[in-house]
């Protein structure tokens, strides 16, 4: 078996972390689709997507445990296999009930995969000093970057089913071969009994870090509304058709990964409390001026109203690309806990908050509009600097 150097392990690393990307975006901007599918209204389809915050809930109370007591691997398989057969059967189904029962699931193998893949992040940076998390995720928003120019440019070529079908099958076998390859370095099995977390524990240690749980959520909002709601928006509310309508996501996840892979830069240069400040508001100003100039331009004048959300998604995903990582790296530094179990317990209050605020965004956007819901999660990042002071520790 070769000998997996530091440096072949992080290639193994960033290319988990872009087919993580590439699997669980992929049927993203194809999303219109998905709701005709299932003949469902804004809110109903809102409501439905929610629901994999119950698996994802799951997860985080658990997995955490799990990957410490025994060790990645079999957790990282077991999630990725999930991931591509509940993705599958979501862009398959006309049944609510079937979709409700998938989407579960991939919440859950979705919540499963990233503690696992993100504790190896974090072991290897304990190892070799460098700083890499906010690096990581840059990786996996190139995978979700490139499944999007793909979806985009498969939209009205290849059916919904054959597409994610295959892509599923696909990346789910590298991620294995990876997997296989790097069980040398792959964090094993705690085998100290002292150290060992039970289940009692799960309730019996269970730490909420207010300060970060809600930085957090106001760092993430903006993230997963687009994610949830651009395609939709842009094709339904805006009227930009064919494979058009996914080009401000793909630009808002192209800034995105421009900003994990080179905000390091600046690390020298100012404050993280600084940092994360500026982009929190750079991004929800942004947004918010955008979604206010598409409704004084003329509704027939679709190029204009393009290049507006073009530029509003740019200039969103750059300021807020890196709050995330840096919010789960300072969450770390404060915890004494494993990292496995601290990323597990920072998400499951941030995904409890997550479930109501999509049902919030979703039920909104049936009462009013999408263009109204969408205000929502820029607004939250607007509040991103009043909790910027959990970064003077980092």
């Amino acid at each position: 078996m070769d000998t997996v150097t530091p440096k072949k392990e992080l290639a193994y690393i960033q290319s988990l972390f872009f087919l993580f990307g590439f699997m669980i975006m992929s049927w993203i901007p194809r999303f219109p689709e998905v709701k005709a599918n299932l003949g469902l209204t804004n809110g109903q389809f809102g409501s439905l997507l929610s629901t994999s915050a119950i698996g994802s809930l799951i997860s985080l109370l658990t997995v955490g445990h799990l990957v410490h007591n025994y060790g990645a691997k079999t957790i990282m398989r077991i999630a990725a296999s999930s991931i591509a057969v509940s993705l599958i059967l979501l862009t398959t189904t006309h049944s609510g009930f079937i979709f409700l029962i998938s989407s579960v699931i991939q919440g859950g193998a979705i919540s499963a995969f990233h503690i696992a893949i993100n504790t190896q992040g974090f072991s290897y940076q304990d190892r070799t000093k460098k700083p890499v998390i906010t690096l990581l995720s840059g990786f996996w928003s190139s995978g979700s970057v490139a499944t999007a120019m793909i979806s985009g440019l498969l939209v009205g070529h290849v059916s919904l089913n054959i597409h994610i079908t295959v892509l599923a099958i696909a990346a789910l076998l590298t991620m294995l071969t990876i997997i296989t390859k790097m069980n040398s370095v792959l964090i094993k099995p705690n085998k100290n009994p002292s150290d060992a977390y039970k289940v009692s524990d799960l309730f019996k240690g269970f730490r909420i870090d207010t300060l970060v749980s809600s930085v957090l959520l106001c760092g993430l909002c903006l993230e997963f509304s687009v994610s949830d709601w651009a395609a939709i928006f842009t094709k339904e509310d805006m009227g930009i058709k064919g494979g058009l309508h996914t080009l401000p996501y793909i630009l808002f996840t192209l800034a995105m990964i421009t900003g994990r892979l080179f905000v390091h830069k600046l690390f020298n240069r100012f404050s993280m409390q600084r940092l994360v400040s500026s982009g929190a508001l750079i991004s929800g100003i942004s947004f918010l001026i955008g979604l206010a100039l598409v409704h004084v331009v003329n509704p027939s004048n679709k190029n204009l109203i393009l290049l507006v959300l073009c530029i509003s998604f740019t200039f969103a995903g750059l300021g807020s690309s890196f709050l995330a990582p840096s919010i789960m790296n300072v969450a770390n530094v404060r915890s004494k806990s494993p990292a496995s179990v601290v990323i597990g317990q920072m998400g499951v209050i941030n995904n409890i908050a997550i479930f109501f605020m999509r049902l919030i965004i979703a039920w909104t956007a049936q009462v009013t509009s999408l263009s109204f819901a969408l205000i929502i999660p820029a607004a939250m990042l607007l509040l991103v600097p009043f909790f910027a002071k959990i970064f003077k520790s980092v």
